[in-house]
């Protein structure tokens, strides 16, 4: 949600247009046009990271400052461990679900292009790397709300 909050600023949408090609991109910021330049090159996609990671960092940060005294803060983080930025946090949780369930929640979200879908899992770490690499994990196949208050259950005993 904050980066789609970012996208939506219109200061952020007049830097994307001069970081990225002209040709590539026109003279209107356009999510969708992004999306395809940066899941069809690494170097565009690396440069939007480059330009994003660190309002992404800042946004994390003021959003833990602002919630200092809450017992439980939650973030979430769709490349959490690609982007290196579980050092962030305290604990991390993988949510998952099985890949048939996954392409078909993508595909209700609307405007599903398979091609852009593979590229974005193919950027991804495997869901099992994840699962391994975070503290806690979800199966959003099965309930949900227990297995979050199982984790809050296990952070208070910590």
């Amino acid at each position: 949600e904050y980066v789609k909050q970012l996208y939506l600023d219109p200061n952020i949408q007049q830097e994307l247009l001069c970081i990225f090609d002209k040709k590539l991109f026109g003279k209107i910021f356009d999510k969708k046009k992004l999306s395809e330049i940066i899941y069809n090159d690494d170097t565009q996609r690396k440069k939007l990271e480059q330009y994003i990671h660190p309002k992404v960092r800042k946004g994390i940060n003021d959003f833990k400052n602002n919630n200092i005294k809450e017992p439980f803060i939650f973030i979430e983080v769709p490349l959490l461990f690609e982007t290196g930025f579980d050092v962030y946090f305290d604990y991390s949780i993988c949510v998952y679900c099985n890949e048939e369930s996954r392409k078909t929640r993508a595909q209700k979200r609307g405007d599903f292009n398979l091609k852009i879908y593979n590229k974005i899992k193919n950027i991804q770490l495997p869901q099992e790397e994840k699962k391994n690499l975070a503290n806690f994990q979800i199966n959003t196949d099965l309930d949900v709300e227990f297995q979050i208050k199982e984790i809050i259950y296990k952070v208070k005993l910590a």
